[in-house]
């Protein structure tokens, strides 16, 4: 196996590279809004319309200049306040902890009382992955808040998210510690 690892290698990368297409975005051709939307997500610049002038030596010199380009629309996004990422960053760290503490109140002899997760603390891989579950999904549902503008939503439940699994993980630690 280790000595055709190398031959599968060489080969595969031959062939995302010579089968490859070379890509010509000069060809590229919005034909749909679905096409425009993946292709351009901003407006697009367009030309500005030709001003109308009496003199034909004007109309002939802004033709020797070129086109003048404008943007069609601007939308500012709104700044990310830093306590977001900061959130997001503490819920992580508190299901790791949550983790560590259940783990250690297990070894210690206690038990896991939420009977949603009585099943998944015998195999650490399954705990890992709900864990990791369980602090994507919160971040996902706060991202998608504050991209729909409920931006004080988005913080209010990263922090309330927070607050559960600081208390639980304080929990955990209290238990451990009584069961030495």
């Amino acid at each position: 196996m280790l000595r055709s690892l190398p031959s599968v290698v060489v080969a595969s990368l031959a062939f995302v590279v010579l089968g490859a297409a070379p890509a010509r975005s000069q060809e590229l051709v919005a034909t749909n809004a679905a096409s425009t939307a993946v292709l351009f997500p901003v407006t697009p610049i367009v030309p500005a319309a030709a001003a109308v002038s009496a003199d034909a030596t004007a109309a002939a010199k802004a033709e020797d200049q070129g086109p003048t380009f404008v943007r069609a629309t601007y939308t500012p996004q709104a700044k990310r306040p830093m306590v977001l990422p900061a959130l997001y960053a503490s819920q992580v760290a508190l299901q790791a902890l949550d983790a560590h503490s259940t783990y250690s109140a297990l070894n210690r002899g206690g038990v896991e009382a939420n009977p949603l997760m009585k099943n998944v603390v015998d195999n650490r891989g399954a705990m890992m992955a709900v864990k990791a579950g369980v602090a994507v999904g919160t971040i996902w549902i706060a991202e998608r808040m504050w991209k729909k503008g409920n931006r004080a939503g988005a913080i209010a439940a990263m922090l309330i998210a927070n607050g559960v699994t600081a208390a639980v993980v304080a929990n955990n630690y209290k238990v451990a510690s009584s069961l030495r």
